[in-house]
């Protein structure tokens, strides 16, 4: 074996273990331990294979254990500490904010008293929110690590953090989802030295820095609390793999708080390998939804394979702009990275990754990047790609420097984006506080028109809006069968294998297929939106009508309405044409666009109540919902192996029965179909939560209004007071 097995060493700085604990995995006596780590050479071949058995660990690792370490890397301490500064002085303020609120409470209320209005209980919830909502958005940067089972991503961890922390030891390894933070993150509640906890609950549940504190108190999904050995014992597949009917739906996650010195400025998210089973792909997929930035990681001598083309997708589709300096430096949260470099001829390094781009374009449609802004491009896309190698630091350097500058100006957009969002929550906060107090003085003395008659317009604007929501139904399924029927027909496949050049070969067969996939998939989302925007326009015109029926009352009918569709949308966990509203020019548009990320910001406790406010926050979280529909039938279709002249005929055949043979136009109709019904079902039960509403309206008198009036006041002279002077 090539370099020294130090077992001392192993022991402690690689497992993170005592002798007690060492001897206790061995089976041996601490008597036996002393004498192998103090004299190497009583340590034979049975006894080498016996330590990697026991520890996950292969002989070949084992003996090069030290030279895998490398000095950590580190972010520019003056950004560092310009972020820990106004982190610094948004708590000040936000605990001087909140014993204000206190004392206004109690002053003008009372100690047991209740709010009775509802718009100025909704106002007084969302007041409370502007501390935690402005430092939400100075949060570390979370960087998740993502690739296939044998790209090398807990290796590359290790080598920025300088240290052997996350377990190498065979493929596929990491099937939890493992977050890693600095020590000094670390909730109180973890005691001593303690600095891992595991963390088993159902995916519904959100489970990161910020609830960490309260599910440790709660001890109701902590499975350990120890030191990091605790990553190898509970993060490794073998026992995530002991799922049982009950917990299926479970994840896993590992918080470890260590003390290296590029976590003062981020935190990293290790996730399971891609394309190893499908449980990993969705803890995956679970894992970077929450990231800030993604590192895609692929071996460099099949660098992005067709495996890969789908999740690379999948990221960039997804992933937020916000970072992108208005779009000067496109794709600014993305890398990805060729891993295991020293496999390759360092000329042939540019070549690969030239084939790579060549690969994802030759699948996607022509217009792909167009949709994210005029300076996107395919030589953006290329510029994100970088070599790296654990064992070779000067093919890694170019890497190294990319991700330092990426991870720096991350932090710089955070601090000013912070800067900002503060100055402009408190001016809409006033604004909107104005706005209820205008419209509670003039509702004292407003009169009430007759319950029949609002009985029968909740009734008359509910089927209005179900029948336009079933014709926009018929229109998307019959322009969705327009479209499937023109791109699969022989002589259009045959023409798409020409102009793509794809050969007689199993591989281009394979892309053939990925490619009708988007193709598919592109046109699906364009009827959609398109349907969906008319569908907004329409419903804008309609609810416009009854917002100024109730406007006597100031019964604000249409904010009710949104607040109430988004409520009923994320309490179904279904949006339909509620996820694409915002693209509508018309005024309701707007409204869906503000209310989704109000009610988002609410479900994670950093924004709640009315809407007042909200647009500002939209940056709090990257951006609105984008439309997303799980249709993969394709993933069932084979190669065929046909030979001899006019194979591409023969084949475009042989691919349009099997499509018929999985039903794929049906599948897709189906889904299109669900996407409106679910449309309808939020649209019934938003009208029924509104009817609601303006039943509890109708019972607040004028003397509770003018009660709570001086309350309302208050509140808004302290948030006028509430600045930083940056």
């Amino acid at each position: 074996m090539d370099g020294e097995f130090d077992l001392n060493y192993f022991r402690e700085e690689i497992i993170k273990m005592n002798r007690q604990e060492f001897a206790n995995l061995m089976g041996i006596e601490m008597v036996t331990l002393k004498m192998w780590e103090e004299d190497p050479d009583s340590l034979t071949m049975r006894i080498y294979k016996e330590i990697a058995v026991k520890t996950n660990y292969t002989l070949e690792q084992l003996f090069s254990l030290k030279n895998q370490i490398f000095l950590p890397w580190e972010l520019d301490d003056e950004i560092i500490e310009e972020r820990e500064e106004l982190l610094k002085k948004i708590l000040e303020n936000e605990q001087s904010f909140a014993s204000s609120l206190l004392e206004i409470e109690q002053t003008k209320l009372g100690e047991d008293a209740e709010i009775n209005v509802a718009e100025v209980k909704d106002y007084f919830e969302e007041v409370k929110k502007i501390g935690p909502l402005c430092r939400n958005k100075l949060n570390k940067p979370l960087v998740a690590f993502v690739g296939s089972s044998d790209a090398g991503k807990s290796s590359l961890i290790n080598v920025i953090l300088g240290t052997d922390l996350m377990p190498t030891a065979f493929q596929p390894m990491t099937a939890a989802i493992n977050y890693v933070y600095h020590v000094l993150d670390k909730p109180n509640n973890i005691e001593g030295e303690n600095n891992t906890i595991v963390i088993r609950a159902d995916h519904k549940l959100v489970v990161n820095i910020s609830n960490l504190a309260d599910i440790i108190e709660a001890d109701e999904h902590v499975i350990a609390i120890g030191k990091t050995n605790l990553i190898r014992e509970y993060g490794l597949n073998k026992y995530n793999e002991e799922d049982s009917e009950e917990n299926k739906g479970e994840l896993t996650y590992i918080f470890t708080f260590v003390d290296a010195p590029i976590l003062r400025g981020l935190a990293f998210i290790d996730t399971p390998g891609i394309s190893a089973n499908e449980k990993d792909n969705q803890t995956a997929f679970k894992a970077y939804q929450y990231a800030d930035v993604t590192l895609y990681l692929s071996q460099l001598a099949s660098f992005l394979r067709e495996e890969d083309q789908g999740f690379i997708k999948q990221i960039m589709d997804s992933s937020s702009r916000e970072f992108d300096q208005n779009g000067r430096v496109p794709f600014n949260n993305l890398l990805f990275v060729g891993s295991h470099a020293d496999s390759v001829g360092n000329n042939d390094i540019s070549e690969i990754f030239k084939r790579a781009v060549a690969r994802f374009l030759n699948v996607q449609t022509s217009t792909y990047f167009t949709k994210f802004g005029p300076t996107y491009s395919q030589q953006a896309f290329r510029s994100r790609f970088y070599s790296s190698d654990i064992k070779n630091p000067q093919l890694s350097q170019p890497f190294k420097q990319a991700f330092i500058d990426m991870m720096e100006n991350v932090l710089r957009v955070k601090v000013k984006q912070s800067m900002l969002l503060q100055k402009n929550v408190v001016e809409e906060m006033i604004a909107a506080g104005k706005r209820i107090e205008e419209r509670l003085t003039t509702r004292i003395n407003s009169p009430a028109t007759t319950e029949s008659l609002k009985k029968y317009k909740f009734q008359q604007i509910e089927e209005e809006l179900l029948r336009l929501s079933n014709t926009k139904k018929e229109v998307s399924i019959r322009d969705f069968h327009n479209a499937y029927a023109k791109i699969f027909t022989i002589n259009a496949i045959e023409e798409l294998i020409k102009k793509k050049e794809f050969k007689n070969k199993q591989d281009d067969k394979k892309q053939l297929v990925v490619l009708l996939q988007n193709m598919v998939d592109e046109k699906l989302q364009t009827i959609l939106r398109e349907n969906s925007s008319d569908f907004s326009s329409k419903m804008d015109g309609s609810i416009k009508k009854f917002n100024d029926f109730f406007y006597s009352e100031n019964f604000d009918f249409t904010n009710l309405f949104i607040k109430s569709s988004t409520g009923v949308a994320a309490s179904l966990g279904v949006y339909g044409a509620f996820s694409v509203l915002f693209g509508s020019l018309g005024n309701l548009g707007g409204y869906i666009l503000v209310t989704q990320i109000a009610s988002l910001l609410s479900s994670v406790g950093l924004y709640g109540g009315t809407v007042s406010g909200a647009a500002t926050a939209i940056s709090a979280i990257g951006g609105p919902l984008t439309l997303a529909l799980a249709v993969l039938v394709f993933s069932g279709l084979v190669a065929f192996n046909i030979f001899g002249d006019g194979w591409m005929r023969k084949y475009a055949k042989q691919l349009i029965k099997q499509f018929e043979r999985l039903s794929v136009e049906q599948k897709y109709s189906l889904e299109i179909a669900k996407y409106w019904d679910d449309t309808a079902k939020i649209t019934a039960e938003a009208i029924k939560k509104v009817e609601e509403d303006y039943v509890q309206h109708q019972r607040e008198t004028a003397q509770t209004i003018q009660a709570e009036m001086p309350f309302l006041s208050s509140l808004l002279e302290l948030i006028e007071s509430y600045r930083i002077d940056f």
